[in-house]
Formats: C-alpha cells, sequence, structure tokens
C-alpha cells in the first residue's frame, strides 16, 4: 500500500484527534423532524460535550447525549462533523475509516522524491535508446548538490530499478547524453 501511495511509512493512529481539531454541530433539520422541541436542547448537550469522543462514538453508531438526565441516542445525519487538520497534515474521512498523511518534507524524501524522477527519467532513455525492457544497461551520471547525494544515497536502488549492471559516478565515453532537474546528465548504454 505505500508503493501505490508513494508514502514512506504506514501507522496506525490511536486517536485521529492527535492530528484534527474535531467540531460538532445539531443537524437541525434531521433532529427537529426526530425529535421537535428538544433539538435546543439536544444541540446544547452536543456543544457541551468532548468532541472527539462524541465524533468516534457518532462513527461507531452509538452515540447518545443526556438531555433533563435522559439519554437521547444520536442517529445517522443527527450531526454535522467537521475535521479541520493540524498544520502540516492533510485528513480524510469516510466509511469509518480516516486516513491522514503527515506533508512536512525532510531532506531525506525530497531525495528520495529526487530518485524517483531519475528512474522514470532513465527508463524513458532506454526506450528512446532502443534498448528493450529486459536490456542490461551501464550508467554514468554527473549531477551537483541535492542530486548528487540523491543518487549517492540510492545508487543501489536505481541500478535495481532500471536493470543497471554498474552505476558510475562521472562522465562516459560512449552512449547518448540525457538531462534532468537538478544539473543532471546521463548516459546509459547496454551492458
Amino acid at each position: 500500500m505505500a508503493d501505490e501511495l508513494n508514502v514512506a511509512e504506514l501507522s496506525e493512529l490511536s486517536a485521529v484527534g492527535e492530528l484534527v481539531d474535531v467540531s460538532l454541530k445539531v443537524d437541525f433539520r434531521a433532529v427537529g423532524r426526530r425529535l421537535g422541541k428538544q433539538v435546543q436542547a439536544v444541540a446544547a448537550a452536543v456543544a457541551a460535550a468532548d468532541a472527539t469522543a462524541l465524533t468516534a462514538a457518532y462513527r461507531a453508531g452509538t452515540a447518545t447525549v443526556e438531555v433533563d438526565g435522559v439519554p437521547v441516542p444520536l442517529e445517522a445525519g443527527d450531526l454535522i462533523v467537521t475535521e479541520t487538520p493540524r498544520e502540516g497534515w492533510t485528513v480524510a474521512s469516510g466509511g469509518g475509516l480516516t486516513v491522514a498523511l503527515d506533508l512536512t518534507l525532510t531532506p531525506e524524501l525530497e531525495r528520495a522524491g529526487l530518485v524517483r524522477e531519475v528512474v522514470r527519467l532513465i527508463q524513458e532513455a532506454r526506450k528512446s535508446s532502443g534498448l528493450e525492457v529486459s536490456d542490461r544497461i551501464e550508467l554514468w551520471w554527473t549531477a551537483d548538490g541535492a542530486m548528487a547525494e540523491a543518487l549517492t544515497e540510492h545508487g543501489e536502488q536505481v541500478a535495481g530499478e532500471v536493470l543497471a549492471a554498474a552505476v558510475h559516478p562521472g562522465t562516459a565515453g560512449e552512449g547518448a547524453a540525457f538531462d534532468g532537474p537538478e544539473g543532471l546528465r546521463f548516459w546509459v548504454a547496454r551492458a
């Protein structure tokens, strides 16, 4: 799943409240039809409740609020749940499932993203050079800064994904040269 979503790591959350601020309000039309004059008292009880706990119970189908000492069950459609992600996160909920993505880009993640782009470029270069998908290749590269760090750090990963028998920093004497982002230049030749 992590590969499909292009995420570095999947973790189970103990509580969504760690990542979002939850607010609840009564859907007056739905609750009013069912409970009539009690709607204002139910709205006040919902506003006074712990929003995160009530939301969890509501999604589980077991939510109640107390009105004049009597528990009033909340049914599907009675509440409007608003989840606002905390800074640096994006959160989506549906069908009882909540998914949160940490949007913080670390230098390591940025280098991993550069490597994914390089692999894509190398695969395109293989194709434009007339190489078959199964052909082993030899790869040379030059780059600066973060791109050079990324290729040095992830050279084995690149080699494995593009079927490179060898990956060499430096220029090549043969093969066509291809340019990429961040000062990248690389050469591909059949091994």
